[in-house]
């Protein structure tokens, strides 16, 4: 019956380092890429909005050249302000599933405005008229493409609210799992109370140093500051993002490691400790 007891108590300290890793993992998550709030302050800690107007604004240099307009057609087409409004629109649209499009009529407009201007008192032939037309289409696409890198918000978010659903469903499994695993080690060990603390030790134990191993492997395989994609703002969150994740799943990892391997050592000396008293007083009587 003991050697059962103390199976069940092991058992019982593996599913709760599986529920605490898993309960850590999400909470990571659910702070960071699943935050809406979170990914908007990591535009503005690097600068995202001013590198994506600058970028913008080259993308539209490389179509000048070749509609044989003048560069002050593009000088003000857009503002900072507008990149970081449209810029959010399309956040929301992955996070709340707002729907919104990137209004580029006022874009268009001052753009035709501009080249009317530049073209005053010039006849236009119905040829430059249709190249125009696409000068115009083009400069609207690509400020579309540079602001949203791809259109798929809705599948995007689709998916957000699955993974939402799903992470939900799994906090309450964990609570209720961790709730009962707790409850059936203090029935284990309503006679040795300190072997339920040991237990509990073992499990922040195991989660603190699968946290870490995994944090090790993964900074191992993976070189951070190497990822590019798409350009250099976007790099450049990405890398801030997963590095943000990383330091986080090992700060996790070492106060978990820290905090399991005190709930060992300090159970177990005082449990030693008054046992030898009672011996001491058992032989003096």
């Amino acid at each position: 019956m003991k050697k059962l007891k103390t199976i069940v108590r092991y058992i019982i300290s593996i599913i709760l380092t599986i529920v605490l890793t898993a309960w850590i993992i999400i909470n990571i998550a659910s702070s960071t890429i699943l935050d809406e709030q979170y990914v908007l302050n990591k535009f503005e800690e690097t600068d995202y909005y001013s590198k994506i107007y600058a970028s913008a604004e080259s993308n539209f240099e490389n179509y000048i050249h070749q509609s044989g307009l003048d560069e002050e057609v593009l000088q003000g087409l857009i503002t900072e302000e507008q990149v970081e409004n449209d810029t959010k629109k399309i956040i929301s649209n992955i996070y709340n599933g707002t729907n919104e499009t990137i209004n580029t009529e006022e874009l268009r407009t001052n753009l035709n405005n501009k080249i009317e201007q530049s073209l005053e008192n010039r006849a236009i032939t119905a040829a430059q008229r249709r190249s125009i037309n696409e000068f115009v289409d083009k400069i609207v696409e690509e400020y579309t493409s540079t602001i949203s890198h791809y259109s798929y918000e809705e599948q995007i978010n689709n998916a957000y609210t699955k993974i939402v659903k799903i992470i939900d469903v799994a906090q309450k499994a964990i609570l209720i799992c961790a709730g009962v695993s707790i409850i059936l080690l203090i029935l284990l060990s309503i006679k040795r109370f300190y072997k339920f603390l040991v237990h509990i030790g073992i499990a922040l134990t195991s989660s603190g140093l699968i946290l870490i191993i995994v944090n090790s492997f993964i900074n191992a395989k993976v070189k951070i500051q190497n990822i590019i994609l798409l350009n250099d703002a976007i790099s450049l969150i990405i890398r801030e993002v997963l590095q943000e994740i990383f330091n986080m799943i090992k700060n996790y990892g070492i106060l978990v490691l820290v905090a399991g391997l005190l709930m060992i050592i300090i159970p177990n000396v005082i449990h030693y400790i008054i046992r030898y008293k009672n011996e001491k007083n058992t032989e003096l009587s």
